[in-house]
């Protein structure tokens, strides 16, 4: 049930509403809530009786004597799903307050609800957010884990067999934002907590977000196109607090072990951005830089010094780097590279052919070209 915090101020909304003075009061008939603080942890006999039988004490004057701890009002019994819960006390006249009674009666209760309802969906989705978490620890699971696992969807009512994206988001320079806005460390909860709710407002009631650490957030989502919503929730963030994400995009999940490689691949996509210098990677856009970031290290250098001597001059021109790059992504179509360029046909022509000489490759061969491709790549993901 609810706390004596909870009964205070739900106490302080209907005094600040009506203008009358009231107390809550537990079954065994001591006050737990009140506008007069002095009263708090004091019997109330009149209540108890209430509580008790389950009726409307009225304290007049001719009866007060009768009623220890008790003043001039009523007292009506709260009732939650048929029980009593406690009782409502309203200080004054009787035949002033009377009216107000019931009405004050009903507001208690739907605001029990309420608060109740609230408490069950916090709890309710902290329980979704910690067995969300497990999924993401790891791919496989032993047969009785599993088991388990399933076991704790269908109480917390996620199924995993429905599709779902993860995306994972990063604030950029967050804490250079702290700093510039001099934000002590209960002002950054309340930031994220902002974050939250703006982000929230552009999910679906059944997607999931949530803080997963420091300044990365995790949303599952089961919009089928998480790269506009993400695009969507960058834009929103940006225009409210200037902040800006690295946001990754990982596979879709339709089943246990999906749920770890969505999210791990989401986590590299954010550090793989982050050297790109882009903000949002989709895991079907960046299939080859996920590939290429686990080739090992030693292997990288040595394609990349193999290569080197006739890309030289190649690395100092931006220009011709970045024709070459898109000439390779449009699948090797002049014309469509040059409309992704804004530049005429021949100036493709022109700059694949000084890249010919410059290589001494034959930019027509696609094994040459993939061999170059994979070479500019590596140089991108490689620098940090």
């Amino acid at each position: 049930m609810l706390s004596k915090e909870d009964y205070q101020k739900i106490v302080n909304r209907l005094m600040y509403i009506l203008g009358k003075n009231i107390n809550i009061i537990d079954i065994n008939g001591i006050i737990i809530a009140s506008g007069d603080e002095e009263r708090i942890g004091t019997l109330h006999e009149g209540a108890r009786e209430a509580a008790t039988f389950k009726k409307e004490v009225i304290i007049c004057d001719d009866n007060k004597h009768l009623y220890k701890g008790s003043k001039k009002g009523i007292n009506i019994p709260i009732f939650n799903n048929e029980e009593v819960i406690g009782v409502v006390g309203i200080t004054g006249e009787p035949n002033e307050v009377l009216g107000f009674g019931k009405i004050i009666k009903e507001l208690v209760e739907l605001m029990v609800q309420e608060y109740e309802n609230n408490k069950f969906q916090t709890f309710q989705l902290r329980a979704i957010e910690n067995f969300t978490k497990e999924l993401f620890k790891k791919q496989t699971f032993e047969k009785e884990e599993l088991s388990v696992l399933k076991h704790r969807a269908e109480i917390v009512g996620f199924n995993l067999k429905t599709k779902r994206y993860i995306i994972v988001l990063d604030i950029i320079t967050f804490n250079s934002y702290i700093n510039a806005n001099s934000l002590n460390e209960f002002d950054v909860q309340q930031i994220k907590q902002s974050i939250i709710d703006d982000i929230k407002l552009k999910l679906s009631k059944k997607d999931i977000i949530y803080n997963i650490s420091e300044d990365r957030f995790v949303i599952i989502t089961q919009n089928e196109n998480p790269l506009d919503l993400s695009r969507g929730i960058q834009k929103e963030i940006y225009n409210k607090y200037k902040l800006k994400f690295n946001i990754g995009i990982g596979n879709e999940c339709q089943d246990v072990e999906d749920y770890y490689i969505s999210f791990t691949i989401a986590n590299k996509l954010i550090k793989i951005g982050r050297i790109l210098n882009e903000e949002i990677l989709y895991y079907k856009d960046s299939l080859l830089y996920l590939i290429l970031d686990e080739v090992p290290e030693y292997i990288k250098k040595l394609y990349i010094n193999e290569l080197k001597t006739n890309c030289f001059d190649l690395n100092k021109n931006v220009e011709l780097l970045t024709t070459l790059k898109v000439y390779f992504e449009t699948g090797m179509n002049i014309k469509e590279t040059a409309a992704r360029l804004y530049v005429h046909t021949n100036t493709i022509k022109y700059r694949l052919d000084k890249i010919e000489k410059m290589c001494n490759v034959n930019i027509k061969d696609p094994f040459e070209c993939m061999k170059i491709y994979f070479y500019i790549a590596l140089k991108q993901i490689s620098h940090s």
